[in-house]
């Protein structure tokens, strides 16, 4: 892609109204997501002051991906995709505020409850968004640059959402910050209204009866499954991302009592790394549009998970230097007793630059493993296939959680994330061996009444 052509893909992009519409609900809900994800770490480390603690909160979050994954995909293919996700988003709404009624250690388990729900309703509301995408967008020749917009969702969440999240849990605590993350989901599911997808899922032959058979259901399921195991370029994607996740599970559990314990970082301070981050990846979105003139998706993404990696294991072993220390100054009082601004001051001057860093090569490695395998499949099997793969690759965070999470209570942090980003760079090494780029773009036969509605949505009525 020249780069005129990735200017006039990003203005069809701005439009279509559908787009638009999705992409604007979508960056609130994540702003709004940082609130919550921020909050349960930070009060489950606080309540109970465990790191194996934090981590089932995590696993709980995880564990939905590898039960329910396939199954969702199913349904998800079935199923009208914009009804999917309004439905998703009302009731996350609702789940979020059952986390205000923890006050004490022993009510910890409410955390975890609403971690595996809300993930479970999740599971169809991501595929669901996946597979209507690139109905969206008619265009395959705008399907990179729809998605590398996509990812900039996370940057501006990651610019806002950590820092206002650290700054209300801060001042008003961890309640403020789920009423936050509930009204985003309403805000996303009333943009959602607003979005026309083409129901391609009534032009399958298995939607038109037998809805409640399992026979059904596990056929296809099993679809998915082969179509995954069929194509060396979904296979390719599964064994590179297995082995990432191998290494980011371990990063998820322990990143708060890492910061916490080895830097001494409140809200404040945990917000301002994640914020970091996603000053990175704006850097990141605003680069892909010239990385993708230079290199094959598949070198952009195992490249960018190589580098990936070794930030990870930089950011294990950054050293505590601090604008506050750097000018000699000393601590007066505790941390904890400081104002935001002189808290800020002693932030890790290398942990913020890690994690800048990090942010630049996430958003193109990202953006290349997503559109690979969009184009690699056909629409009506998008869902399966993303839920099987999801659901595969959760396996290996599973594991990798649990072993940081037990690992936590007897071994430096600081080596567990050298660790993880050993893992992480060893997968990029294999994705130069297992990626291939995809062919082109898998099409299946659709109805007069599909093709019509497409050209609405792309057309953005």
């Amino acid at each position: 892609m020249t780069p005129d052509k990735s200017r006039s893909a990003y203005q069809r992009l701005f439009r279509n109204r559908s787009f638009v519409a999705l992409w604007l609900g979508q960056t609130i809900s994540f702003i709004g997501d940082y609130f919550y994800w921020l909050a349960i770490p930070i009060m489950v480390e606080k309540l109970t002051g465990s790191a194996l603690q934090v981590g089932l909160s995590m696993m709980s979050s995880a564990l939905p991906v590898l039960l329910l994954g396939p199954v969702a995909g199913v349904f998800v293919d079935r199923w009208d995709r914009k009804r999917t996700m309004i439905v998703a988003d009302l009731l996350r709404a609702l789940l979020v505020l059952a986390c205000l009624f923890v006050r004490t250690a022993d009510q910890v388990w409410i955390y975890y409850v609403v971690a595996f729900a809300m993930s479970c309703i999740s599971r169809f509301f991501f595929p669901a968004r996946g597979a209507a995408l690139p109905l969206i967008v008619s265009d395959p020749g705008d399907l990179l640059a729809a998605n590398g917009l996509m990812q900039i969702v996370e940057t501006v969440g990651l610019l806002a959402g950590p820092a206002l999240a650290g700054f209300t849990i801060g001042i008003w605590g961890s309640g403020a910050a789920f009423v936050a993350d509930s009204a985003s989901y309403l805000v996303s599911a009333a943009a959602i209204l607003l979005v026309t997808v083409p129901k391609t899922t009534a032009g399958r032959p298995e939607a038109a009866g037998s809805r409640g058979s399992l026979g059904v259901v596990l056929g296809e399921m099993r679809q998915g499954l082969s179509a995954l195991f069929g194509s060396r370029v979904m296979v390719g994607i599964l064994l590179c991302l297995s082995v990432v996740q191998l290494g980011m599970g371990a990063v998820n559990v322990i990143w708060v009592p890492f910061m916490q314990r080895t830097f001494g970082l409140g809200p404040e301070g945990l917000g301002a790394v994640d914020t970091a981050q996603g000053i990175g990846m704006a850097l990141g979105g605003l680069m892909l549009g010239m990385i993708v003139t230079r290199m094959s998706k598949k070198s952009m993404a195992s490249w960018g998970i190589i580098i990936l990696g070794i930030l990870i294991a930089l950011i294990g072993v950054a050293p505590a230097w601090s604008l506050a220390g750097l000018r000699g100054q000393q601590a007066a009082t505790a941390i904890a007793e400081m104002s935001v601004g002189q808290r800020l001051t002693y932030m890790p001057v290398m942990l913020l630059l890690y994690s800048v860093l990090l942010g630049i090569v996430l958003v193109p490695a990202q953006s290349a493993l997503i559109t690979t395998m969009q184009l690699a499949v056909p629409d009506l099997k998008r869902g399966r296939v993303a839920g099987a793969l999801n659901a595969l690759t959760t396996a290996a965070t599973l594991l990798s959680m649990a072993a940081a999470a037990s690992l936590g209570e007897v071994v430096r942090l600081g080596a567990i994330y050298v660790a993880a980003g050993a893992i992480v760079v060893a997968a990029g090494v294999v994705g130069f061996f297992v990626l291939q780029e995809p062919g082109p773009p898998q099409i299946e036969p659709a109805g007069p009444a599909v093709a019509e509605a497409a050209q609405r949505a792309a057309a953005g009525e």
